[in-house]
């Protein structure tokens, strides 16, 4: 999980929405409010992109790229859930895009669903892990291996348990992320050793500029022009640069951290 740097745009959509709606006080009345906010979602999904630099918020798996090779969608997830948190419905700093659509959810069922649709309302704020924490990176440890995400040794025995929630909320070691990223980070990790091996040093480097660097891209979904966007499970990937990857970061992207 990568920390999401919101940011306060005053989105006149979602400003009008509410001033059309009333701020909800319920959880049915917030339903209705967000399902009559149907215009210009667009704007705001581009924005929510830009924010996550085309990541979903929980998975971080690029949304472009999942579409165009699995089709699968994204949906406006409400980070503090709108039926427990009703009067956040329309608040900017609570909304994130996730993976899998509602059309998706036909598909993604049971053990297979993941990200904001698994944790639907079963939300403690005590215990969740928030993308938007400075340090919600430090939780989580990547196994390349068998591709799954752990809690990180060495926690205390508070901040594991908050670490084992978010990763059963979410349920990030669903099949099809464990698959993904196993796959992932087999042919990065492969490639590194290759070139190790052949003492190409500096192409490590270049290796690492570009898993780990923002590229402009467009999402097939959006008619707005090319955005910055990362790679895929850009916090494993990091991990597997170790050193290396916090220089380029740096040097090249340090604003994402």
């Amino acid at each position: 999980m990568r920390r999401i740097k919101k940011q306060v745009r005053g989105n006149a959509n979602l400003a009008a929405a509410q001033a059309n709606n009333g701020i909800p006080a319920t959880h049915d009345a917030a339903r209705r409010a967000w399902k009559n906010f149907r215009d210009n979602r667009n704007t705001l999904f581009h924005q929510l992109l830009v924010e996550q630099f085309g990541l979903c918020c929980y998975t971080e798996l690029n949304l472009a790229d999942i579409q165009n090779t699995h089709g699968i969608g994204s949906h406006f997830e409400h980070e503090q859930p709108k039926s427990l948190f009703p009067a956040r419905t329309f608040d900017e700093l609570n909304l994130l895009r996730s993976a899998l659509s509602d059309q998706d959810l036909k598909t993604y069922t049971g053990s297979a669903r993941f990200a904001g649709h698994h944790k639907g309302s079963l939300y403690n704020p005590n215990l969740f892990i928030s993308p938007q924490s400075a340090n919600c990176r430090d939780y989580f440890v990547y196994l390349p291996l068998d591709g799954s995400i752990q809690p990180k040794s060495g926690l205390s025995a508070a901040d594991a348990a908050k670490a084992d929630y978010t990763i059963t909320l979410l349920n990030l070691n669903a099949p099809f992320l464990i698959a993904e990223r196993r796959r992932w980070l087999k042919e990065i990790e492969d490639e590194i050793t290759r070139l190790i091996n052949d003492n190409a040093v500096e192409a490590v480097r270049h290796l690492a500029e570009c898993e780990l660097t923002l590229t402009p891209r467009k999402h097939p979904q959006l008619i707005q022009p090319a955005f910055a966007q990362l790679r895929a499970f850009h916090s494993a990937t990091r991990a597997l640069f170790g050193s290396l990857g916090e220089q380029v970061i740096q040097q090249h992207c340090a604003h994402i951290d």
